[in-house]
């Protein structure tokens, strides 16, 4: 009985700290951080610019205020100590399943599992979890911003941005809807619509559906206009897209599919981000000459499927070479804590090392239009972490991560109940 009752508390105990999660709250936005200067660090500068070793970054009101060799702290500003150590912009996941995803196979936390492939009014803000016990694992590997996308659909709906601050959505949340989301791959092809063909087709209806709605609404609302493909929610969703507004995010591997989504844009006078594009190295020409940029996973290095047949571990850094503006994600939502390790494959495989970290911090930014992301520079968003070495080494780990000029706690589930079992209790019989 004893042994039974020692095993109840346990369990009661590991419950409790699932259930708490994070226990430390960051600062509220309505209360004033004090300065922060990051001092004698390596600062990785946007641009291209080489870094600078012994630099400075300032940091006041949740903003970059100074960054340079000969920065001085202003008076009552906390100082970290930085040296030897390596400062780089805040990561980002650009396609993930954090905060939508806790358990892949529990219905009741995964919010990705969306029924239908034309859903373009979905929202994946309205599923998204500001308390999952996931973001603080996330962040403390590094990443401070995610952008939270669905996972299939022909029309998957619309991606969020979220900054990993907070367990207050309206905090958290810095783009309620980023991009539109479209998969045009052999998956999707096969319980859809059975035919590659068909799914292309059913793409350009919706779109000139959509197109058609937006210059004859009276006619639509008074049911004197040709029937359309979608409903009003989803032809309302597109406009933007349709206007060249917001991105349409075109996941596809095959390189004739590629070849389909760019002849699509052209079309269409859509903007565009391809992504997963396992086999976009054999199209990397005409990809740099657009400057399309590209989402890949460098852990995408063999056929998964028919549609990959020529994926390659090199793809990233080939298309780096040619000039392709490239971005490194997760594609996952667990494993986005790893986005150091799948940017580190790609330097193993040949991409440039400083190329490999803007393709987590400024070319997202720059991709989806996030003025002031994914860059150390005065004026941009104070999202910074300080690393214990080079971030794309397996040895290297956050010190320091800071979002929106507030430091963030470093505490997860994970060491919290290390930390709690560590030692285990011993009942006073001796027996366990």
């Amino acid at each position: 009985m004893k042994r039974v009752g020692l095993r109840l508390r346990l369990f009661a105990a590991a419950l409790a700290m699932l259930a708490a999660g994070f226990t430390s709250r960051p600062l509220r936005a309505e209360e004033p951080a004090p300065p922060i200067a990051i001092t004698h660090g390596k600062v990785y500068l946007p641009g291209g610019r080489p870094p600078i070793d012994d630099g400075t970054v300032v940091i006041q009101r949740g903003k970059i205020v100074a960054v340079g060799k000969d920065v001085v702290a202003p008076p009552g500003a906390r100082t970290l100590d930085a040296h030897g150590k390596i400062v780089t912009p805040g990561f980002i996941d650009a396609v993930t399943a954090v905060g939508v995803m806790d358990i892949d196979e529990e219905p009741a936390s995964n919010d990705t599992d969306v029924r239908g492939h034309m859903t373009p009014a979905l929202r994946m803000v309205d599923g998204y979890n500001a308390r999952s016990s996931m973001i603080p694992i996330v962040r403390a590997s590094g990443i401070t911003t995610v952008v939270v996308s669905p996972d299939h659909g022909i029309l998957g709906g619309q991606s969020a941005l979220a900054d990993l601050a907070s367990d207050e959505e309206s905090e958290a949340i810095v783009r309620p809807v980023l991009a539109q989301n479209a998969f045009l791959d052999e998956g999707e092809a096969e319980w859809s619509t059975g035919t590659r063909g068909a799914m292309w087709l059913m793409l350009r209806e919706a779109l000139d559906d959509a197109r058609f709605y937006g210059t004859h609404r009276a006619q639509y609302d008074s049911n004197a206009s040709r029937p359309l493909s979608l409903s009003r929610a989803g032809l309302e969703a597109l406009q933007p897209v349709v206007k060249g507004e917001q991105i349409l995010v075109v996941e596809a591997h095959r390189a004739s599919d590629i070849e389909a989504a760019l002849r699509l844009a052209d079309e269409l006078k859509l903007k565009i981000v391809l992504s997963g594009a396992s086999e976009a190295w054999m199209v990397a020409d005409e990809l740099a000459r657009r400057k399309t940029p590209v989402i890949v996973d460098p852990l995408e290095n063999l056929p998964a499927r028919f549609d990959r047949l020529h994926a390659r571990s090199d793809n990233a850094a080939i298309l780096s070479r040619a000039g392709v503006p490239v971005i490194i994600a997760t594609y996952a939502a667990h494993q986005s804590r790893l986005l150091w390790q799948h940017a580190g494959n790609a330097v193993r495989t040949g991409m440039d090392h400083d190329e490999a970290i803007r393709a987590v911090t400024e070319t997202p930014a720059a991709a989806f239009g996030l003025k002031g992301y994914g860059r150390l520079e005065p004026g941009a968003v104070a999202n910074v972490v300080v690393w214990s070495g080079d971030p794309l080494q397996i040895g290297s780990r956050p010190e320091h991560v800071i979002v929106h000029g507030r430091e963030q706690s470093l505490e997860t589930r994970q060491s919290l109940l290390l930390d709690r079992y560590r030692t285990l209790p011993v009942p006073r019989d001796g027996s366990r």
